[in-house]
């Protein structure tokens, strides 16, 4: 399903993964706003925003896409990414309630230098010195968006962080699975795999909304998220990870400006260098990697 690599596709990529950043951040802050009103409880957020998601994109993509929505090549794959998926979200979501959109969104983004130590150590592609000068300021910067030191520390930080590897791996099945599965269904199984798995936790003493304001937060949540998720995958079939990747990290912008703005939330000044520290780090590796493309031993 990969496009042929362009100048136009490229742009095309791009434009898209600028979507799916927005969307993500868009749909952090809907629910950090649901998860303040404290009226409905956090699994049964979790649930209603796949819930969501899955009725959503079957009604807008199952149209256009007809039966190759609900056509997959790779099931257990999908599984994992599904189960994946879902963990990822409930920790996410959980810690959103005590730390900030922009700390979670900072140590978030130290994934791809986790990618790099996966790909070294499992996929055998080696590093340089310089890469791994990188790859350990870049976790110097994740400490100190941490602060281990500081006696305000929530134990959510380091739940952010076991994400993050989660993240890492999220990635590295999404660009494989990105070159077999159509990306509506690829966003639709993802979806309704955490439906699944939370219902058991979620509908035993369900809360329905309270209002209007609510229902509309937790469905916008859903397509936000199922938009995201989509275009994301749609994004890596138009241009390859190494283009991508260094503009997801404007989405730390988009969550800086939600939080100022919704919850007025100014980040301290660590989350800001540590941040910056992360950022610079993983597009160093990111030019490094493309600079001398990493080598891979040949099989005995």
């Amino acid at each position: 399903m990969w496009h042929e690599d362009s100048a136009a596709n490229r742009r095309t990529g791009i434009l898209l993964v600028s979507l799916a950043t927005l969307s993500f951040s868009m749909l952090d802050t809907t629910v950090k706003w649901l998860l303040q009103l404290q009226t409905i409880p956090l699994l049964e957020i979790i649930w209603l925003r796949f819930l969501s998601q899955a009725v959503v994109s079957g009604v807008v993509l199952a149209p256009r896409y007809k039966g190759a929505m609900f056509r997959i090549q790779k099931k257990r794959l999908q599984l994992l990414r599904a189960v994946l998926l879902g963990t990822m979200t409930g920790c996410n979501f959980w810690s959103i309630q005590f730390l900030q959109l922009t700390e979670t969104a900072s140590i978030l983004f130290s994934a791809p230098l986790i990618v790099a130590v996966i790909s070294h150590f499992w996929l055998k592609q080696r590093l340089r010195r310089a890469q791994w000068f990188t790859i350990i300021m870049g976790f110097i910067g994740v400490l100190i968006v941490v602060r281990p030191s500081s006696s305000a520390i929530h134990p959510a930080i380091f739940l952010m962080v076991f994400n993050a590897v989660l993240f890492a791996i999220f990635n590295l099945l999404t660009r494989h699975l990105a070159q077999y599965e159509n990306p509506a269904a690829m966003q639709w199984y993802s979806a309704m795999g955490p439906v699944v798995l939370f219902a058991p936790w979620a509908l035993p003493g369900f809360v329905m909304p309270h209002n209007t304001f609510e229902l509309v937060l937790v469905i916008s949540a859903g397509l936000w998220g199922g938009l995201g998720h989509y275009v994301w995958a749609r994004a890596h079939q138009y241009a390859n990870a190494a283009t991508l990747a260094p503009f997801n990290y404007q989405q730390l912008l988009y969550m800086a400006f939600w939080g100022w703005l919704i919850f007025g939330d100014v980040p301290p000044a660590a989350v800001f260098i540590g941040g910056s520290i992360i950022v610079a780090s993983g597009l160093f590796l990111l030019w490094e990697q493309k600079r001398v493309p990493p080598t891979i031993p040949p099989s005995t």
